[in-house]
């Protein structure tokens, strides 16, 4: 596991081009802001976002809520035959700004004389532990579902 909740990767697909396109534009909803759905395997390959120009943008659609499940951004590169898909996952903008907000707020705090250390050293690594975890979860759920729908070589 990696020290930030940041993971990049590239996938070689058989597919040309346009196809790994098709591929992951066929797996992709209309985003929006409410849905309904069940937890289960079946949401593995669905997505919501969209398909610009030569990439994508999209998340994942779950079964539940995980605020820190990343944002995947691709961008698919014509190779002759094949094609190279690079995937990028970060965390979205509010969950950054949240994190920066929080962390900025509780360290400007002044600690008084006779207040124990424990509490200022815990707060934040339990936040930073709540980030990891979701973020990862779905990390590594995600990267073997992307060289499934591409058909990675």
């Amino acid at each position: 596991m990696k020290l930030l909740p940041y993971h990049r990767f590239e996938i070689t697909s058989g597919l040309p081009q346009t196809e790994a396109l098709h591929a992951i534009a066929s797996r992709i909803e209309e985003r929006r802001w409410f849905r309904i759905t069940a937890m289960g395997s079946a949401n593995d390959e669905r997505f919501d976002g969209r398909v610009t120009g030569n990439g994508f943008n999209v998340t994942r659609i779950m079964g539940y809520r995980n605020s820190f499940a990343p944002v995947i951004e691709g961008e698919v590169n014509e190779g002759g035959r094949f094609s190279r898909i690079t995937v990028t996952m970060r965390p979205s903008i509010i969950v950054a700004i949240f994190l920066s907000f929080f962390i900025l707020v509780f360290f400007s705090v002044p600690v008084g004389m006779g207040s124990p250390f424990w509490p200022v050293l815990a707060a934040p690594l339990l936040l930073y532990a709540m980030v990891m975890f979701g973020f990862w979860i779905e990390a590594n759920k995600l990267e073997p579902t992307f060289r499934k729908i591409f058909r990675a070589m």
